[in-house]
């Protein structure tokens, strides 16, 4: 037994597809479920989820999250619980998100306490760096993308990581990250971002990822960029997480990408 949920490293099991990992101390005043379900046209259906509550009320860690999750496509699909920490609950369907034909996705979620938790998202468009540079004299990469005519397709997260040889976090020299609202921009036009990086001038290789997100996606990332920055250790306070589901606290959403890996050999 745990007084609250303490130390929990909440955002680094759950999540999927963050740019920012939040260690909470505890969930603020507040009490249900936390859920993250990032889809991805061309992987499987999974969604991530945990029991909170206020730091002054007694929580059993042992018991396990026992949901009932479903996700409306094309068609209904019923996600199955699979092996996970017992006050996390993890849930899972091998059927890889086909986006064709689709403009949104509809999560539903029955619990023990006969709540019903919905969420819906919009659909992204595909994305495409159109052209890329790494510079190993200014430290930096240049990418040029196509935005799009419709304002709500144009939040993206633009990031870039400096490495040495070899996969995995070890070999990770540096991750910068750019959060794009270019919705009151003039769409339908190529821009470039630029991106610095010191690290680069150590690194074997460069990542870079262009992610075309909604912008329910985009302000939950930034809350978690400001709860980072707020060096906060509740879920709640100072900066409360901004996401868009009813019923829980958390993020149903979907995301388009598109990445290159750049060797030293090609940097510029």
């Amino acid at each position: 037994m745990k007084n609250g949920i303490l130390t929990l490293l909440f955002l680094s099991l759950l999540s999927c597809m963050p740019e920012e990992e939040l260690p909470m101390k505890d969930m603020g005043e507040i009490s249900g479920y936390f859920i993250e379900c990032y889809c991805k046209p061309g992987e499987f259906y999974t969604l991530n989820a945990a029991k909170v509550s206020p730091i002054h009320e007694i929580i059993d860690l042992s018991d396990p999250v026992n949901l009932d999750v479903s996700i409306k496509a094309d068609s209904i699909i019923k996600l199955i619980p699979t092996f996970s920490p017992s006050f996390l609950g993890n849930f899972r369907h091998d059927t890889k998100f086909n986006q064709f034909g689709l403009d949104s996705l509809y999560l539903s979620i029955y619990t023990p306490e006969k709540e019903h938790i919905t969420a819906k998202t919009a659909i992204p468009d595909p994305i495409a760096i159109s052209s890329y540079s790494v510079s190993k004299v200014t430290n930096s990469v240049t990418i040029s993308f196509p935005t799009s005519s419709n304002p709500m397709q144009n939040y993206y997260i633009y990031s870039v990581q400096a490495r040495k040889e070899g996969a995995g976090d070890d070999n990770l020299l540096k991750k910068e990250t750019s959060y794009l609202d270019l919705s009151h921009h003039t769409g339908g036009v190529t821009i470039e971002r630029t991106i610095k990086c010191q690290e680069i001038a150590e690194a074997e290789a460069v990542v870079i990822l262009l992610l075309r997100i909604t912008e329910e996606c985009y302000n939950y990332q930034v809350s978690l960029y400001e709860a980072n920055s707020a060096n906060q250790g509740s879920i709640t306070s100072p900066v409360p997480l901004i996401g868009n589901i009813q019923g829980a606290l958390g993020i149903f959403t979907c995301y388009t990408e598109d990445y290159k890996f750049v060797s030293r050999e090609n940097f510029q």
